[in-house]
């Protein structure tokens, strides 16, 4: 039985309760005392969920450093509806949403669900799983060095630097997170026509990566470098190894197959993003094997406006603002 259903019950059977408890004989004066009475409850339940939205909202924005988007026309209109209903019964009835006994119960709700917090404490959702299983399954794959056969991202990069004569102002791991979650097969797809624009070629590989994992000899693994061309004309173009993330490619596969894949139909595509983009962020400031060699990218695929190549080198100046200079020099 889908939510929904279980919880229309849940509230026919309740008003049923409240309506034999006055054995079905209730006078105006009563039906609206319970109205008002609803109306509190209703406001203060949804009181707390938007505090807990907005403090989840700016936790996100400050590991991330990018503003999540709500979608709350999809996501929180009824409940916007409902919490406009209850506040303006309220209003109307010379009663205030957030009295004291009202703050004391968006207390209480959040003691009780820390408490549920706590004890589910164990349990991850599917964006912190991606984003845990894309760290341990490919990023200490590819970035810091084995010891042995493999030395590490940067030494790639600085090795195809010194082979092939070009420049990386960045020696780092750009992963970009489109907002469609579409992840082409190369990141040229997202150039735009104008030919004076900033635009993406993709480059060779960096040398391959072999690892003996989970029963696979010589597993390989790749990395690709993309030359910008920040104009027709400009003699030296900027390099970068950048790539979509994996994970989300497979979310955005997943939301397209939602009759194959049934326990996800519901499920919420730009929810499980920020948790991915909230938790790996978190994972690589915690790893000093992965701490300042890998950035996430944010870039909005649906904007015609926006410009892949644009926004690279944009974090390219953010990290290193004095790039051009080395570039000039080098």
């Amino acid at each position: 039985m889908e939510l929904e259903h279980i919880l229309g019950i849940q509230v026919l059977f309740l008003g049923g309760i409240t309506a034999g408890y006055h054995s079905l004989n209730m006078d105006i004066s009563t039906i609206q005392k319970y109205v008002i009475l609803l109306a509190r409850f209703t406001a203060c339940l949804l009181s707390s969920q938007f505090l807990e939205l907005l403090i989840h909202t700016i936790y996100t924005a400050f590991q991330t450093r990018s503003l999540p988007e709500l979608c709350w026309r999809d996501k929180y209109r009824n409940a916007v509806y409902a919490f406009g209903v209850s506040t303006a019964v309220l209003a109307m009835n010379n009663h205030l949403v957030l009295e004291l006994d009202v703050v004391l119960i968006l207390m209480a709700c959040s003691v009780a669900r820390y408490i549920e917090a706590k004890h589910r404490s164990a349990t991850i959702t599917y964006g912190e799983g991606m984003a845990c299983s894309f760290a341990e399954g490919y990023l200490y794959q590819v970035i810091p060095s084995d010891g042995a056969r493999f030395y590490g991202l940067e030494e790639q990069i600085r090795e195809a630097e010194a082979d092939h004569g070009v420049f990386f102002p960045v020696r780092r791991l750009f992963i970009v997170v489109t907002k469609s979650l579409f992840c082409p097969p190369n990141l040229e797809h997202f150039n735009k026509r104008d030919p004076l624009l900033p635009s993406l070629e993709a480059c060779r590989s960096l040398a391959d990566v072999q690892r003996d994992v989970a029963g696979v000899r010589d597993r390989i693994y790749r990395n690709t470098t993309y030359k910008i061309r920040r104009h027709p004309d400009d003699p030296r173009p900027v390099h970068v190894v950048a790539e979509c993330a994996t994970p989300l490619h497979t979310l955005w596969k997943v939301l397209q197959r939602r009759t194959v894949y049934q326990r996800l139909a519901a499920a919420d595509g730009d929810e499980i993003t920020a948790e991915f983009c909230a938790t790996l962020p978190a994972i690589v400031a915690n790893s000093p094997e992965l701490r300042g060699k890998i950035d996430l990218v944010y870039y909005d695929d649906t904007n015609p406006d926006e410009n892949l190549a644009e926004v690279l080198l944009a974090k390219i100046r953010e990290i290193e603002p004095d790039y051009e200079n080395i570039n000039r020099n080098e």
